[in-house]
């Protein structure tokens, strides 16, 4: 990740994720989402989602527990560290 992350990333954000919990569960409108758009591919495996902004990764998580190839990117160090955390405990 480029050093210079803080100048092209709002730095609130590095402090929010550093500083407190943050979206444990995913909101109703990205289940829903997923749900229209992708429950009845057979073979979910295959299917790649994209989170641009995954922040400490509630979407991401529950897209991969839902059984679909997943991938997050952010301007947070500790926003990406803890996504990679809880994926790497919990599915």
């Amino acid at each position: 990740m480029p050093e210079n992350i803080n100048s092209t990333w709002p730095a609130v954000w590095e402090q929010i994720f550093a500083s407190r919990p943050w979206g444990k569960y995913p909101p109703e409108h990205a289940v829903r989402f997923v749900d229209r758009n992708f429950y009845r591919i057979p073979d979910r495996a295959n299917t790649r989602l994209l989170e641009i902004g995954c922040g400490p990764g509630a979407n991401i998580w529950f897209m991969a527990r839902e059984g679909f190839g997943v991938s997050g990117i952010d301007g947070s160090r500790t926003a990406i560290k803890l996504a990679g955390e809880r994926l790497a405990v919990e599915v």
